[in-house]
């Protein structure tokens, strides 16, 4: 607990050395960064978001909701999110209870349903010159998601002060323009203090693998609902299964 108090102290030392240095041109100031833990997001940024596996795919969605919440709690934005049409078709839309539960408000939400790579882009960039909380998936490696495109929308969103959430997958190791990288995967969650056996907060193994501040840095993050904001969980010493490993199906094929 010492060592997170520390690391607390310190990223708000950060803070305020980087709203001494930084953004003067655009009037904005510390309150306005977004606390992801030990570490802040500026507004006015891209900052990307990879899975480590295709399997943590729904967990980077749910930090960035989490994310997306606790922006909320400083003032209701318009929520743009933004993908393609065949996703949505084979993997399903969002659900307004689980919004609700990140503390996103779905009529502030507004669905963009692409048709390919090419028609995301040009909505991200429309969508990034406005005052908004900008999500963005692009699970699948493309030659069009490269370091021009994404100095666009870093322009586009520099100029409007939007935060744009950038959803890649691991295996796209295409160079990028954002202004933080993280690579995520779930972690166990928190233990229920009204159930043993139930589920409690959720969490997120989060590396911040590149920062234009110079962060980095692996944490897990715990999202609390109740205050609408994503803090550093202490070290869990429960007892938990063994991580997942990728074998053949035959050898867990049952023999009467």
């Amino acid at each position: 607990m010492q060592a997170i108090a520390r690391r607390t102290e310190l990223a708000r030392l950060r803070r305020r050395i980087t709203d001494i240095e930084r953004r003067e041109f655009t009037g904005l100031s510390a309150a306005d960064d977004l606390a992801c833990g030990p570490v802040s997001l500026a507004p006015g940024a891209v900052h990307e978001f990879r899975a480590g596996d295709y399997r943590d795919a729904p967990a980077v969605l749910g930090l960035v909701l989490a994310l997306a919440g606790a922006a909320g709690m400083q003032r209701a934005q318009p929520v743009i999110w933004i993908g393609q049409t065949r996703d949505a078709f084979h993997e399903g839309v969002p659900y307004g209870c689980g919004l609700h539960f990140y503390g996103v408000d779905s009529a502030l939400c507004i669905f963009v349903h692409a048709r390919d790579a090419k028609a995301v882009l040009w909505a991200a960039e429309e969508a990034a010159r406005h005052d908004a909380i900008v999500l963005v998936e692009f699970w699948k490696p493309h030659r069009l998601l490269d370091l021009t495109a994404t100095r666009r929308l870093q322009l586009g969103a520099e100029g409007s002060g939007a935060r744009l959430f950038l959803l890649r997958d691991a295996r796209d190791e295409g160079p990028s323009a954002a202004r933080t990288r993280w690579r995520v995967a779930p972690a166990p969650s928190a233990q229920d203090p009204l159930d043993q056996r139930g589920l409690g907060r959720p969490r997120w193994d989060a590396a911040l693998e590149k920062s234009r501040d110079g962060d980095r840095g692996r944490w897990v993050l715990e999202w609390d609902h109740e205050q609408r904001s994503l803090i550093e969980a202490a070290p869990d010493s429960r007892c938990v299964v063994s991580a997942m490993a990728d074998r053949p199906s035959e050898k867990d094929t049952a023999v009467a």
